[in-house]
């Protein structure tokens, strides 16, 4: 039986050496799985960082972009403030021109001999003024808060001063801006 005996130990050593070399496969498995499964994760970190870091940088350009606007919103802003009040200003220069300095007006805006023999409405303060200069305008009784409406035909001429400033405003703005801001 020594025989039998000798098979059986050598199929039980078979056995255990398969077994072993089983074993030592699935631990080698194992641990390449391991490693890879490390390298993925490794990898996909540095992805996400990477995009992380992407959409940080992204969300920081927006926002400094965003304040650039806003200040330039600002400072624009201000500028058309100061422009308006100028203008304003312009405005109330006008209206309180001397009788003298108001005929001189007239004489630079209706000096076109067609226009002569018009009535004009003009303000009260300036009626003297305007009658002694004799600048051939029937002068209405029609008060005017400031600057001239000259009525002549079908012709009305519009020299009131904020409606002077009104229709140059966009070269008084350009000529403000560039003395002003330069």
């Amino acid at each position: 039986m020594a025989g039998l005996e000798n098979i059986l130990n050598k199929i039980i050593k078979d056995a255990e050496e398969k077994s072993q070399l089983i074993i030592k496969e699935a631990e080698e498995k194992k641990t390449s799985i391991i490693e890879n499964r490390e390298e993925d994760g490794r990898f996909l970190a540095n992805k996400i960082d990477m995009i992380a870091e992407r959409e940080r940088e992204d969300i920081f350009k927006r926002s400094k972009s965003s304040e650039e606007l806003k200040a330039r919103d600002k400072i624009l802003s201000e500028k058309n403030r100061i422009i308006d009040e100028v203008l304003d200003k312009v405005v109330e220069e006008l209206e309180n021109l001397s009788g003298d300095d108001f005929v001189k007006f007239l004489k630079n805006n209706l000096g076109d001999e067609n226009l002569k023999g018009g009535t004009i409405d003009i303000p009260k303060k300036y009626r003297d003024a305007v009658e002694k200069a004799d600048l051939g305008f029937k002068i209405s009784d029609k008060d005017m808060k400031s600057g001239f409406v000259l009525n002549k035909d079908n012709l009305i001429y519009n020299g009131d001063f904020r409606s002077l400033v009104k229709s140059e405003r966009e070269d008084l703005e350009k000529f403000l801006a560039e003395k002003l801001f330069s």
